[in-house]
């Protein structure tokens, strides 16, 4: 039988304490000509098109301890569906326009670019974009802490989106 508890070590505290200060994150930046290439290239997806890494890894996502940054579009004339989840959304709309359900609250919030909104954990949350132009969303979250923390947890819907609905 295989053993299936690892058997934990001590370590020393100053020295795990000093091994934070060598430690010296890199400088990363994303050039929007990539971003916008990619925006082309790219399936977008009901809950995100791409998300942003320091190094073309999964394990890069995570550009911040704990954060991570997406990259969300809403099609023209498009919504995404009601969901909540564990971790919180900082939203930065880049361009378009369109409408943001939270919550219980019967009125809607209007977006336009360069608007943020922030979605705290659990607050039900859906777009529905402008029929002129894309909404393009960029969302700072808390997932990766969130997924450290064994937490995942969901309330999304389970069919599969049918096209170009509008929010009831």
């Amino acid at each position: 039988m295989s053993e299936t508890v690892t058997r934990g070590k001590l370590f020393e505290y100053n020295q795990y304490r000093s091994h934070f200060a060598d430690a010296q994150p890199n400088a990363v930046a994303w050039a929007w000509s990539d971003i916008v290439t990619g925006l082309a290239a790219s399936r977008h997806g009901e809950r995100g098109t791409f998300t942003l890494s320091k190094d073309g890894a999964a394990a890069g996502c995570e550009i911040l301890p704990g954060m991570a940054v997406n990259v969300q579009v809403v099609q023209a004339g498009a919504s995404t569906r009601p969901h909540a989840h564990a971790w919180w959304h900082l939203f930065v709309v880049q361009s378009g326009s369109g409408t943001a359900y939270l919550g219980a609250d019967p009125e809607p919030v209007r977006l336009a670019t360069r608007d943020l909104l922030l979605v705290p954990a659990w607050c039900d949350h859906a777009f529905q974009c402008d029929p002129h132009d894309a909404l393009i969303l960029f969302s700072a979250s808390n997932l990766p802490q969130q997924t450290g923390l064994g937490n995942q947890k969901a309330s999304e819907p389970v069919d599969e989106p049918t096209g170009t609905g509008h929010h009831p």
